[in-house]
């Protein structure tokens, strides 16, 4: 009598715990109305736009100090200590051109890519090129295909958002370009259900697509946003947002590497300067200067 009471409360009590947790569930389950959030909301009004942009901006790693020790000059023209063997500089004399990738350093040191990184972050040692330069590119895409979406915003707003996207998808093309020389230009985000077949391109059919891109840029964007409608709310606080000077800059400095011996040399087999690159830098360098020097 006593084993079957002992059992009974034990199977009773199991049954209330069971029907206690599927409660639980379904509480936990259910979602309040105000927290969906509908996807284009981020894409619907110039404030909400630009918020979504601006993550591009973390995006940028800082070369010159991502490290306690720093080698952003990979072609050995100084010599910053006689006792750190473990920068990319270093491992390249050894012969380790895998030592740039995180699993392969240790201490974390370089920025070209890191175990720690995070889009959003302000901290410099979890900026790094490699993942953020395509998460970037990804994401610049991403507000390229959703500018139809943009209904909330005057003709300069949708100009300015435009501009930064083009020039963020140009930009971290270029930083690529520079390291690992031609590679597939990414125009569209990727399916996340196919695999990925866009071919490797050559460093100035690279270098032209680019080009492209920093020559929208430069077409959408303002010498100074202080000088916009749009820009009046953050008056005094624009000046490290992405501009004209800028993107002209970036777009002389594209076709220059392009022009060069070693870039000639990689697509035509040529080790001498491409004269009609070079002459296309000269003429956006102009453009520049002419702006800057009219004040």
């Amino acid at each position: 009598m006593k084993r079957t009471y002992i059992r009974t409360l034990f199977y009773g009590g199991l049954l209330s715990l069971c029907c206690l947790g599927m409660t639980s569930c379904e509480d936990y389950l259910d979602k309040a109305p105000e927290s969906s959030v509908n996807p284009n909301d981020a894409f619907k009004n110039f404030r909400n736009f630009q918020g979504f942009t601006e993550e591009l901006y973390y995006c940028i790693p800082d070369f010159a100090h991502g490290y306690w020790n720093n080698s952003f000059n990979w072609g050995e023209d100084e010599i910053f200590s006689f006792s750190i063997d473990y920068h990319m500089g270093y491992k390249i004399d050894m012969g380790d051109f895998w030592g740039w990738q995180s699993g392969y350093d240790g201490w974390q040191s370089g920025w070209m890519d890191r175990s720690n990184t995070k889009a959003n972050s302000t901290d410099r040692f979890q900026k790094s090129l490699w993942p953020l330069a395509w998460y970037g590119i990804r994401k610049a895409n991403l507000g390229l295909e959703n500018m139809d979406k943009l209904v909330e915003a005057t003709d300069e707003q949708r100009n300015l958002i435009m501009g930064q996207l083009y020039f963020f998808r140009a930009w971290f093309h270029f930083e690529l370009m520079q390291y690992f020389g031609g590679l597939p230009y990414i125009d569209s985000v990727p399916s996340s259900s196919e695999p990925l077949r866009n071919p490797r391109l050559s460093y100035q059919e690279c270098a032209d697509l680019a080009a492209a891109d920093f020559r929208r840029a430069a077409d959408l964007l303002p010498v100074d946003w202080d000088n916009t409608t749009t820009g009046k709310p953050t008056f005094g606080n624009n000046q490290q947002r992405i501009n004209k000077i800028m993107a002209l800059g970036y777009l002389g400095k594209n076709y220059l590497w392009a022009g060069s011996p070693l870039m000639n040399y990689a697509t035509n087999g040529s080790k001498t300067y491409n004269a009609d690159y070079c002459k296309k830098a000269a003429e956006a360098f102009a453009e520049l200067l002419k702006l800057v020097d009219a004040g």
